[in-house]
């Protein structure tokens, strides 16, 4: 009797085991070689104390696998001087333990910018990549967690998935699965929503760490980035636990292929969430464009500075095409656009403008900037020489590389008018000027104090539905915003244009101040808002409002900022470049 009761026993406990759901754990180090932007002791403090440590754990311990992201920055540095950590790199990601994610090659707020800057960034890491003989996964994953659906079509052909976490998703939409489809447009990706449901039909699954790879054995700033061994013990615990629970370590790679495989899980179709970033509720996009939590940031500024760079370089690469036509040996003048294009993505680098930037890292973008202009300013005295320039004036588009002979003036006739869209300021004191050139087409310009408290609004009304928006890294589309969201959007704008639903659009000039705005749907208000600090004096924004259909608006938008026109010609025997601004006529 006792003996077929231990029989039983025994089947059940089988039977269970039989039947027990199988468990991934799944790890992702989120490492930043600008963690703090332009401080190159702590860049080496990273790699020494905290990345290399990490690649030994898991050399030594071959069961565990996970991803690890960093910029393609940092390879380049790896290999210029600690070989010896590349190699184990490498070694690691041959043997699949390491899936390498490479997003981007500076941890740049791509969301703030065209889709190009971002494509190109993922171009030069390739580059690097391929030199050094390593091999990325086609997982992306974006300094911030940055999100945005247009990454369907930004990232077409390079990256399969996107990895993100339960911000912005739970920000504005509630629980997900963990693997979805996103669609912007005609294009789709499938996205990694961090905070997913864990409890799956088939398959059970977790994070064996997701992080700042940073604090798996330091803590950051207040280890000064040295290596902590209490703070190291307890994220090995982790993994020590989770193996002694029957997890598999997996990459999020494989996990994507196993529930792409499962027939019990159905791969949703997400709907539409607006770009953002990890933790939300402190700001989102604003706090990159807007939110000055350090007494040292020039948000606003930070990001134009960026942007007005992007033009010129757009410029120097149309001319240089048209002197390569020619039959001109480009080949010094391509290499140093390179360089000047590494710059730009270096100055767009998140940590001067967001969470509490140092003066070092507020200097970085400036510095990088002036790097690139310099690099600009001997690419187009060449240019002069190869393309014959004279006083002429010459407009060319940085879209298509058309250029056009013009007359010696352009003349911008303008009314002093009131706006035909109801806009508002708070602000310690401003100044308005209304400009119309055109019955459609009208100029804004706002100059703000710093009122006491420091914040800077200004409010456009807007319709209560059907404003239309492009998503960062998404100029080339747009989407109605929905009014079902659980908080109100936050939207980086990152090509200016939003058409407000009321048969106007209004266009931000990203070469003045780039700031984030927020649509209160309720209160039916656009909102640009900036908290400066004490040290920052006053704010000034422009804005185009067009009438007409949201296409129009967008055309417009692009025209300006995404793809700017400048004017051309040589004075005093430099090259001078302008942009032709929308309220300007060709003679």
């Amino acid at each position: 009797m006792k003996t077929s009761f231990k029989i039983c026993i025994l089947l059940l406990v089988l039977t269970g085991s039989l039947q027990a759901k199988p468990k991934y754990a799944v790890g992702l180090f989120h490492f930043n070689l600008q963690y703090v932007a332009g401080d190159y002791r702590i860049e080496n403090r990273i790699i020494r104390e905290s990345l290399y440590p990490v690649l030994q754990f898991f050399e030594r311990h071959p069961a565990y696998k996970a991803d690890i992201e960093i910029q393609g920055y940092a390879i380049e540095v790896l290999a210029e001087e600690h070989p010896e950590v590349l190699a184990l790199l490498k070694k690691l990601v041959e043997q699949d333990q390491i899936e390498l994610v490479i997003a981007h090659y500076s941890d740049q707020f791509f969301i703030a910018y065209p889709a190009l800057d971002l494509q190109r960034s993922i171009e030069i890491s390739d580059g690097i990549l391929a030199r050094y003989g390593l091999r990325r996964s086609r997982v992306f994953f974006g300094q911030e967690i940055q999100w945005s659906p247009a990454l369907a079509t930004a990232l077409q052909g390079k990256y399969d998935v996107v990895v993100t976490s339960a911000d912005p998703h739970g920000y504005y939409r509630g629980n997900s699965e963990p693997l979805v489809n996103v669609h912007y447009g005609k294009d789709s990706i499938l996205a990694w929503i961090g905070g997913g449901r864990k409890e799956l039909t088939n398959l059970a699954w977790t994070w064996s760490f997701l992080d700042d790879g940073e604090v798996f054995n330091t803590t950051d700033y207040n280890s000064n980035f040295y290596r902590v061994p209490e703070q190291e013990e307890k994220n090995v615990a982790r993994f020590k636990k989770l193996k002694n629970e029957g997890f598999q370590f997996v990459t999020i790679g494989g996990l994507v292929e196993i529930l792409k495989k499962d027939a019990a899980y159905q791969i949703p179709n997400y709907p539409f969430v607006p770009e953002g970033t990890w933790n939300m509720p402190v700001g989102g996009p604003f706090l990159w464009m807007g939110k000055q939590r350090s007494g040292v940031e020039t948000d606003g500024i930070t990001r134009s500075l960026s942007y007005e760079l992007r033009g010129k370089i757009l410029l120097a690469e149309k001319l240089v095409a048209a002197a390569e036509k020619r039959g001109q040996d480009v080949s010094d003048l391509k290499r140093m656009l390179l360089k000047a294009w590494r710059h730009l993505l270096l100055s767009e680098v998140s940590d001067s403008s967001g969470w509490t930037p140092l003066p070092v890292e507020v200097q970085y973008t400036a510095n990088e900037v002036a790097d690139a202009m310099m690099i600009l300013r001997k690419i187009f005295d060449r240019l002069m020489k190869m393309l014959k320039m004279t006083e002429r004036p010459v407009l060319v588009d940085t879209r298509s590389g058309k250029m056009t002979l013009i007359g010696e003036s352009q003349k911008t006739d303008f009314h002093a008018a009131h706006l035909p869209v109801f806009f508002s300021v708070r602000a310690g004191k401003y100044t308005v000027e209304v400009r119309r050139f055109r019955d459609d087409l009208y100029r804004l310009d706002i100059h703000c104090a710093r009122p006491a408290d420091g914040i800077v609004e200004i409010a456009f009304q807007t319709a209560a539905n059907h404003l239309f928006y492009s998503p960062g890294c998404g100029e080339n589309g747009m989407v109605d915003i929905p009014i079902d969201l659980m908080h109100d959007p936050i939207l980086a704008l990152a090509n200016g244009f939003i058409n407000l639903g009321n048969g106007f659009n209004l266009i931000k000039d990203c070469t003045v101040e780039h700031l984030a705005a927020t649509w209160r749907v309720q209160e039916r208000k656009l909102i640009f808002r900036e908290e400066l600090n004490e040290k920052n004096p006053g704010m000034r924004m422009r804005f185009y409002i067009l009438a007409g259909s949201a296409q129009k608006g967008l055309t417009l938008a692009n025209r300006l900022n995404v793809w700017p026109v400048y004017t051309v010609r040589i004075v005093n025997g430099k090259l001078k470049a302008t942009r032709f601004l929308p309220e300007m006529r060709r003679n």
